[in-house]
């Protein structure tokens, strides 16, 4: 079997390259995905590993073993490359809340529909106690008058370290903030100061230039369509209202209101006919330069200026480099878009942000083009028959659009179900028509509202593009509204997602036989989904609410404190819209003293007040949380309220043994996670 399985492997040659991500993606995993932070010379002994494996591996004449030491190299370069940009990236954080007075440059506005969030570059931080952070990131409800990105400004705020997860196997917003440069988050008191204007500085410009395009766009746009266009066109989308994207999340649409591939390669492309259109309107012109290839250039050039515009963020990036390719490939007239193509830009991402691994865009937006350039290598359209009229090219159209987003819908489910927590159900209907909108009518006119911008030429085309813009809200709107538009689901654990995404890759990347060994890290990976089970107890940090699930799958919630921000994270987690009355859930009892959970025939006791404790440590119960302090049972394992706020909220899932979860491991620090 493995001689089978090696010469099968030696076959498909010309498709190893394709596992140059996945190896550095490895390596990048193993890092993040350790309980401790290991030393600085782990990563130093995994760079000269990846060295010497590499060296050994070309000397040796084996193609497969070449390959194999290849491999093995780029994932030791995958884990020193993600060890040091953790470490080049540490620094002071702020280690609890408190009340101080900042001062530093301005790097980004966000307009918010409270006010405007602002990050700054820190230049002194009067009053704080800990250490000073490098960037933070604060939101005030007014600011002065005509602010821009470089002004430097002076604020008293109460600043607040970046949040662990609410729950373990949450969102971490304290690593995202690690890898943003982020050291404290928080909110003005009074109004921001403006003490010196910008100076001349080629990222700030940029980042006004941003600033003041969507400014304008919403002045001369007022309402939701104003908001939807300043995002597709700058990237910043604090303008949107919250009832617009819960309609695009609901419809499956709101992968439209984030730049990437779709946005870029439509601008690239509407650059791209119009320059080889024009030049073909003069027939003497035409016949002496290359019209394709001035086409490509000028899309190219568009592409990137969007980027800019964009904010050069993940999916831009990606969307950015891929385009390129395609373009520089179209120059060259060689094949465009291939898995190698997309191979090649997985690579680049992961090289210059390793980070970029463990967010959704970067999973969901190369999962959706991993999924649609195999589909189509593999179910090659023929290209419709011209003569076949405007019926035959209108219905190829539409199923074009129809397999396309059907491809992208399947992909991206299990990733917007880890993340998200929920499932858009008529996403297919809705992309039908807001597709189609976006590609011919919303993001041409947006590419000649900016070439029309300087010239103040630009409210008509802008106004033009807003009824484009009203259709597809309309359409989500529509959409979000109708019975089981969407359904929540509990989140999945991250080995569930890892094995999802090795069974697909395993069978993208092989075309043989060999590719059918994919069904077994699929059939465990649906297995995960279909048995694994969401905790029957959480806890937060602070002690102060408890989520407990019944026998009939609903939560009841017990509240000591009531935290929005705890609350929400947990729905989204649990895959739940509310929590019921305890009195209502069915295995739960709560009196002013404490609850108690029966599943099956364990019982886990939680301790509210200091006087149920000792009832609790005598009432048989498999485990006790005490909320009102520090005291344990003698004979039974007991959570503490000292071990909660040490070790982060906790996730139980009740059985003869209860297995308990910790945001945090005992004793161990990663260099996002502070001891507070």
């Amino acid at each position: 079997m493995l001689a089978r399985l090696g010469a099968a492997l030696a076959a498909e040659r010309p498709r190893w390259f394709l596992g140059l991500p996945i190896a550095l993606a490895c390596g990048i995993a193993l890092y993040h995905g350790l309980a401790f932070e290991p030393p600085r010379w782990w990563g130093f002994v995994a760079a000269s590993s990846g060295i010497a494996v590499g060296l050994l591996a070309f000397w040796l004449g084996h193609p497969g073993r070449r390959a194999l030491g290849f491999g093995v190299a780029v994932l030791f370069a995958g884990f020193a490359l993600a060890q040091h940009q953790a470490h080049r990236l540490d620094q002071p954080t702020v280690a609890f809340p408190q009340v101080a007075v900042v001062t530093g440059w301005v790097e980004l506005v966000e307009p918010r529909d409270d006010g405007a969030r602002l990050t700054l570059r820190v230049d002194t931080l009067e009053g704080v106690r800990g250490g000073t952070p490098e960037r933070l990131r604060i939101t005030a409800r007014t600011l002065p008058d005509a602010l821009h990105v470089g002004d430097k400004v002076r604020a008293r705020a109460r600043f607040m370290p970046p949040s662990e997860p609410v729950m373990p196997g949450a969102f971490d917003f304290a690593r995202w903030a690690h890898f943003q440069g982020l050291g404290a988050v928080g909110y003005v008191f009074g109004e921001v100061e403006r003490l010196e204007a910008a100076t001349a500085r080629d990222g700030w410009r940029i980042a006004e230039l941003r600033r003041w395009i969507a400014s304008h766009v919403v002045r001369v746009v007022p309402g939701d369509a104003g908001a939807v266009a300043a995002a597709v066109m700058t990237g910043l989308r604090g303008d949107i209202p919250e009832h617009v994207w819960l309609a695009m999340q609901g419809s499956g649409l709101a992968h439209l209101l984030a730049i990437s591939g779709l946005h870029v390669g439509l601008v690239a492309g509407t650059a791209f006919l119009v320059v080889r259109f024009g030049i073909c309107l003069f027939p003497w012109l035409a016949v002496r330069v290359q019209a394709h290839r001035l086409a490509a250039f000028a899309g190219l050039l568009m592409a990137f200026v969007y980027l800019l515009l964009a904010g050069a963020t993940i999916p831009t990036q990606r969307a950015f480099f891929m385009t390129a390719v395609v373009l520089l490939a179209l120059m060259l007239d060689r094949e465009a878009i291939s898995l190698r193509l997309v191979a090649l830009a997985a690579t680049v991402i992961l090289v210059i942000d390793p980070a970029a691994l463990y967010g959704a865009s970067f999973q969901m937006s190369f999962a959706a083009v991993v999924g649609l350039v195999a589909a189509y290598e593999r179910w090659r359209w023929q290209r419709h028959d011209r003569d076949a009229g405007a019926p035959g090219l209108l219905l190829a159209y539409v199923v074009g659009v129809l397999v396309t987003t059907l491809i992208a819908t399947v992909v991206t489910t299990p990733f917007a179900a880890y993340h998200f927590g929920r499932i858009p159900t008529y996403g297919v209907l809705a992309n039908l028509v807001a597709v189609p909108l976006m590609a011919f009518w919303i993001m041409p006119l947006a590419l000649v509202s900016l070439v029309l911008m300087p010239l103040g030429l630009d409210a008509l085309v802008l106004g033009a593009m807003s009824r484009g813009i009203d259709l597809v809200l309309w359409s989500a709107a529509t959409t979000s509204a109708w019975p089981m538009a969407a359904f929540d689901v509990p989140q999945p654990s991250g080995w569930a997602i890892a094995l999802v995404s090795l069974a697909a890759l395993w069978a993208v990347i092989w075309r043989g036989p060999v590719a059918r060994l994919a069904l077994l890290p699929a059939c465990v990976a649906l297995a995960a989904f279909a048995f694994e089970r969401p905790p029957d107890l959480v806890v937060d940090r602070a002690a102060g609410m408890v989520a407990m699930r019944g026998s009939d799958g609903r939560y009841a919630l017990a509240v000591e404190r009531r935290d929005g921000f705890v609350l929400r994270g947990w729905t989204r987690a649990l895959g739940i819209d509310d929590f019921a009355e305890p009195v209502l859930v069915a295995g739960v009892a709560c009196d002013e003293r404490g609850c108690r959970l029966a599943r099956r025939s364990t019982e886990v006791a939680i301790a509210l007040r200091p006087g149920a404790l000792a009832l609790d440590c005598t009432a048989g119960a498999a485990l006790v949380i005490n909320l009102s302090g520090d005291a344990v049972c003698a004979d039974t394992p007991t959570i503490t309220r000292s071990e909660l706020w040490s070790r982060g909220a906790v996730a139980v899932h009740v059985g003869p043994t209860p297995r308990v979860r910790f945001v945090h491991h005992d004793g161990q620090r990663r260099l996002w996670q502070r001891q507070r």
